[in-house]
């Protein structure tokens, strides 16, 4: 048990060092995936969500994108307005997000009258998203391999809504400065004894009397 305690311990302050000398350094956050409904969260609720602050919150394919963007980013979107099909253009017009064909984590998959949000991409090209049906389902996801296929509507692309975490550059090492080769010009070194030492009266600690030195 002290074992266990003692290691807790020097974990702690390892940690504590490790920020203390590199203050930039961040854990880089794990894209989490939504599979299942939102259980009361502000960003979903009339408390953050500007559709359900008007009385169009979820079900509804545009609260519930606007709620989950507001989550994984930790900020009130752009887009706060205008009904699914409005989307693709808000955006565009304004400039706010970067879009495009590609599908990509947290993305917002927009069609002519839907917009849902992408969990995941599998290696075999299969896309999930998480999405809410005004009138219909409060929550549900979907997997699909051809976007276009959704109820027949018109595929635009993606919104690249969600701010993904910059790739942590590793510090510089702090390591000892080398002089370069052509430099360095190896010193000769006079050794002498103990003995030489006291019989020279000190005479060799001054620098005007160096015979002791030569010899």
């Amino acid at each position: 048990m002290k074992k266990i305690f003692k290691n807790s311990i020097v974990t702690f302050l390892l940690t504590f060092i490790v920020l203390a000398v590199f203050p930039t350094t961040a854990f880089a956050q794990e894209f989490e995936p939504r599979l299942t409904a939102p259980q009361g969260e502000p960003y979903y609720t009339s408390e953050l969500n500007a559709y359900s602050q008007t009385g169009y919150g979820m079900p509804n394919c545009v609260a519930y994108a606007f709620g989950r963007i507001y989550e994984l980013n930790g900020e009130r979107p752009l887009i706060d307005h205008g009904n699914a099909g409005e989307w693709w253009f808000i955006n565009k017009s304004n400039s706010y997000y970067d879009y495009g064909s590609e599908p990509k984590l947290g993305a917002i998959a927009c069609w002519s009258g839907h917009v849902a949000v992408v969990e995941d991409i599998a290696k075999d090209g299969a896309i999930t998203v998480s999405e809410s049906h005004w009138g219909g389902n409060y929550f549900n996801t979907n997997t699909y391999y051809d976007m276009s296929s959704h109820y027949g509507q018109y595929f635009y692309g993606y919104i690249y809504a969600y701010n993904e975490p910059a790739e942590e550059e590793d510090p510089k090492p702090q390591g000892a400065y080398k002089m370069e080769e052509q430099y360095f010009e190896p010193q000769e070194m006079t050794c002498f004894t103990a003995l030489e030492f006291s019989q020279s009266s000190n005479t060799i600690m001054n620098p005007k009397i160096n015979y002791l030195l030569n010899k």
